[in-house]
């Protein structure tokens, strides 16, 4: 089986209209913004962990093989 290659996005493009400069500062947007930024972040983490566990099985199967 051939192994799929390691894709990243690096480039992302988004519109925020705000319609009172208060705004973005309320509390409740910022806990918004900072949950979406951990979510995101500990996605990118879980797939870094299989992507290593991924390897790490492979590696080993292909040094057990020989």
């Amino acid at each position: 089986m051939q192994a799929m290659p390691d894709i990243r996005i690096n480039e992302v493009h988004s519109r925020l209209q705000a319609t009172d400069s208060r705004a973005l500062l309320d509390p409740r947007i910022m806990r918004e913004i900072v949950k979406a930024c951990v979510r995101a972040v500990k996605e990118e983490q879980a797939r870094e962990k299989r992507l290593a566990d991924d390897r790490r099985l492979t590696q080993g199967v292909s040094s057990d093989d020989t």
